[in-house]
């Protein structure tokens, strides 16, 4: 075994909420897309709020799950 063996860290309460703020925004952002996606081939006009959320809540998503993984790297170095 390796001596630089740790155990795991605990996360913060803030990033805990930050986390299953991105996932909550990417499965919404989903969902909305299902949504136009399946009105669309049904030959109906869907809300064009579900595209605005769609356009907007993934990208913003990913971002977020980008910055917790760049936290966990940054953390994980100072180890």
């Amino acid at each position: 075994m390796s001596q630089l063996f740790s155990a795991p860290q605990t996360v913060n309460r803030g990033w805990q909420i930050f986390n299953y703020t991105a996932m909550a925004l990417a499965l919404a952002a989903l969902v909305a897309l299902i949504v136009v996606l399946l009105s669309k081939w049904a030959g109906g006009t869907p809300w064009p709020g579900f595209n605005w959320i769609a356009m907007i809540a993934l990208p913003a998503a990913f971002l977020m799950m980008g910055a917790s993984i760049l936290r966990s790297v940054s953390i994980r170095r100072r180890l």
